[in-house]
């Protein structure tokens, strides 16, 4: 689970976990391929959309940087399946400057 904090808001003033097993870290900002797919989570759901963003990202040239895939599942439990909205992001890099 990750929580976003508003640009605004300074790394020190962001709450320190109280379970151990939490931790905070800082992603720096980058260029992702986002791939929207509606549905429950399953990890043979994840290795689907998965392979689906990778083919089209192949398909049009374009590189990953990082190989390892962030999930995001953006509805509480009781929202209907259909409805849910969910993504699946790689970091990839940066256009040539032309």
């Amino acid at each position: 689970m990750a929580f976003v904090m508003p640009k605004a808001m300074a790394a020190t003033s962001v709450p320190v976990p109280n379970d151990g097993a939490l931790r905070r870290r800082e992603v720096s900002a980058g260029r992702f391929a986002i791939y929207r797919f509606r549905g429950t989570r399953s990890s043979e759901r994840e290795v689907a959309v998965l392979g689906e963003l990778q083919a089209w990202l192949a398909a049009r040239g374009l590189s990953v940087v990082d190989a390892m895939p962030v999930y995001g599942y953006f509805d509480p439990p009781w929202t209907p399946s259909v409805l849910r909205r969910n993504e699946v992001m790689l970091r990839i890099s940066e256009p040539a400057v032309r």
